[in-house]
């Protein structure tokens, strides 16, 4: 996720040529003008830079507040805290067989958040409700590794989504099944999926296990696809904050307290928070468990038979040991190790290798190097001092300290902090500047760390992409389920993009009402610190072509601290008869030091496109291939922007020009991320006794909940 940063200067000449100027009608049929055209070029070049990013390094980009002005949050903090205190973490979990720490520090950190909204303990609400506060992570990993089905798949009539978004969302790189839990992901993935109507969901209903309902790597993991939209909980914010890691001009590291203190501040609100860093400790895993990885890697390939592959990861993994196997079986696992990584030639061939050189060859990560590369590649991760540094009597004290600039790869959850925890207690003759660490509850077990528990320092080079969740616990109507969600946006994104501009820029989707409903939300989506929403929602014509060609229904305005995910709720809640016609708009306002500038939010992730690109930039291999693209399904008539609220470009035509910039060229551009949801009518006149109450407005006796009926 990037922040991109925009040249006002340009702005401010490119929009005060454009406001006169009439826009393309959304859904019409004239040629973009010369200015349009200008405008939706540079809008195109903007988010051409974070894609550039996001393809030189292979993950995502976490600097999103860079360039914006921090309010501090506090005068002080206390020196300790720990959630566990509090009673509202849960328990240590295992992601093994897996590769899902993703879903489990979204889960660690959503289970603990929903408790502090409920006001409960984990055991007052094993208490109250028969089970444990326990948050499904397969059900997120899975759906949101796996795209929306097919329509043509269905036949005529039976599809069960808007058909006009089929085949949307996530695809491996390579079409095996084993693949969809080692897709990796991050909070960014996790919270458009949760936005979406996907989870969360409680772990009874989905249990992290197989068809079996065991932890068999080669058991069967597939969900079924009525399974997609289960909810246990619905997302209300998802909070990205600021990092505690910089940089500067020259790239290099800076400590960024304003990232401590947001940290902080949420945990002091009773949120766990998701934050990930590099480990350089892989997961402890029975051998079955690291199998289940290197057939993820391989995926499901022709190059091999069955049984090759099955003996070539026995062997890496441990399970068939090298002291049974003959020279002339290692030249046949060399011959199937060739076939693998696509290799027309032995490059050890004319080497002469002994027994215990071809074995260090088949398991060295770095197979098909040259040997005398491969030696000092493996000798070179050899003399790597760890970040983690286990002291103390018995390891009572795991310490992590990233003591340079590297890539996060592993997602957990923070429920604490200690001012005073000790730089002494990080790896001598590498500790960082100064005390003061994070408690941190990890998912590989309790017979790992202190409990399952360890610390990270405050000034660890690694830490990034920190996001928090809160769901909506409280509500008066908390007795039934939104009757349905309008949306366009089902694609995981890997990038939040925030273009600032000098002039209004206005963002908007169009939906129709299936059902008789009430539209009690609106969710944004921003990219910024302190961003002002507002949202205006229109009743439209059948035959309107625009967001704003109708009736102005509602209009209400909310900040927002953190960039994320937002659901806003409309003071006077909107009776919507079936087959209306709603245009959503969205203006973001963002303060920085230069005066108010207007936010252009829009969502996007590598397409498919990447993925010859990606493995022709990156032949190294730590940095890896591409595990998964996305697929984005923009319709005409869905989603537009306008500078000056007349005129709207359709979304399609802005994605058409961004595919002319570059990097842009193999991104997945999804609708914009404007969402609604609708309540049955019914249900909502029982529970706020408003059977009997007729009149456009109505107004709940004892909660002062008011909705307004809307005729066409």
């Amino acid at each position: 996720m990037r922040r991109k940063t925009v040249s006002f200067l340009l702005a401010v000449a490119l929009l005060s040529s454009l406001l006169p100027c009439a826009f393309a009608e959304a859904g019409g049929s004239d040629a973009l003008s010369a200015e349009e055209q200008l405008a939706l070029d540079y809008l195109g070049s903007e988010l051409a830079k974070p894609a550039a990013v996001l393809m030189k390094s292979g993950e995502d980009v976490d600097d999103i507040y860079s360039a914006l002005t921090w309010k501090p949050l506090a005068d002080t903090f206390p020196e300790k805290f720990d959630l566990r205190n509090r009673g509202v973490v849960t328990s240590v979990k295992s992601q093994s067989p897996w590769g899902t720490c993703w879903s489990f520090a979204t889960m660690a950190s959503s289970e603990t958040s929903i408790l502090s909204s409920l006001g409960m303990t984990a055991a007052e609400y094993l208490k109250q409700t028969g089970e444990e506060m326990d948050l499904s992570e397969k059900h997120l990993a899975w759906f949101t590794a796996t795209a929306l089905p097919r329509a043509e798949d269905y036949p005529d009539g039976a599809y069960p989504y808007d058909i006009s978004q089929s085949g949307e969302g996530a695809y491996p790189a390579e079409n095996s099944e084993t693949t969809t839990y080692n897709f990796g992901g991050n909070y960014f993935f996790a919270a458009s999926s949760l936005a979406s109507g996907i989870g969360v969901v409680k772990e009874s209903l989905v249990p992290y296990a197989d068809s079996e309902g065991h932890l068999n790597s080669d058991g069967d993991w597939s969900l079924p696809e009525e399974q997609r939209y289960l909810q246990s909980f619905e997302l209300k914010n998802a909070n990205v904050l600021p990092a505690p890691v910089s940089t500067d001009e020259s790239g290099n590291y800076c400590y960024r307290p304003e990232g401590t203190e947001a940290i902080k501040s949420e945990l002091l609100k009773g949120r766990a928070v998701g934050i990930s860093f590099t480990a350089d400790l892989s997961m402890p895993s029975e051998p079955d468990a690291v199998r289940a990885r290197l057939l993820s890697r391989y995926g499901d390939t022709d190059r091999v038979t069955k049984e090759e592959l099955s003996d070539f990861v026995d062997l890496r993994a441990g399970i068939l040991s090298p002291d049974t196997l003959s020279d002339s079986d290692l030249q046949r696992f060399m011959g199937i190790a060739l076939r693998l990584n696509n290799l027309d030639e032995n490059p050890y061939a004319d080497l002469n290798l002994d027994h215990d050189q071809m074995i260090q060859v088949l398991k060295s990560r770095y197979f098909g190097d040259e040997y005398e590369k491969l030696i000092a590649q493996e000798e070179e991760d050899a003399a790597h001092i760890p970040y983690l540094n286990f002291s103390g009597e018995n390891s009572e004290i795991y310490a992590q300290y990233t003591y340079e600039h590297v890539q996060s790869n592993h997602a957990v959850t923070v429920v604490g902090w200690d001012d005073s925890f000790p730089a002494s207690a990080f790896r001598e003759g590498y500790q960082p500047p100064a005390d003061g660490a994070w408690i941190v509850k990890n998912s590989w077990g309790t017979d790992w760390g202190k409990d399952g528990y360890f610390w990270i320092s405050y000034y660890d080079q690694s830490l990034g992409g920190i996001e928090t969740f809160e769901y909506v616990v409280d509500d008066e109507n908390r007795e039934m389920d939104y009757l349905s969600l309008l949306d366009y946006d089902n694609m995981p994104a890997s990038i939040i993009s925030s273009t600032l501009f000098e002039q209004p820029v206005y963002a908007a989707n169009i939906f129709k009402v299936e059902e008789d409903s009430v539209l009690q939300y609106i969710s944004a989506m921003t990219g910024d610190l302190n961003t002002s929403v507002t949202v205006s929602v229109y009743l439209l014509p059948e035959d309107a072509l625009q967001p704003t060609e109708g009736r102005l229904l509602e209009s209400t305005t909310q900040e927002f601290l953190f960039a994320g995910y937002h659901r806003i709720e409309l003071e006077e809640k909107l009776s919507l008869p079936s087959g209306s016609r709603i245009g959503i708009v969205i203006l973001e306002r963002v303060p920085t030091a230069d005066g108010t500038r207007y936010a252009l939010t829009n969502t996007s992730s590598l397409g498919e496109a990447a993925l010859e690109v990606f493995k022709a930039r990156h032949q190294d291999a730590a940095v890896g291939q591409l595990r998964r693209y996305c697929r984005a399904v923009v319709n005409p008539g869905e989603s537009m922007i306008s500078f000056n609220h007349k005129n709207w470009i359709d979304w399609t035509a802005a994605i058409d020009t961004f595919g002319s910039h570059g990097d842009c060229s193999y991104m997945a551009y999804d609708n914009l991320p404007i969402k609604a949801y609708l309540y049955p009518l019914d249900e909502i006149r029982k529970i706020h006794q408003m059977e009997n109450l007729s009149g456009e407005t109505s107004i709940c006796p004892e909660c002062g909940y008011i909705l307004r009926a809307i005729q066409n």
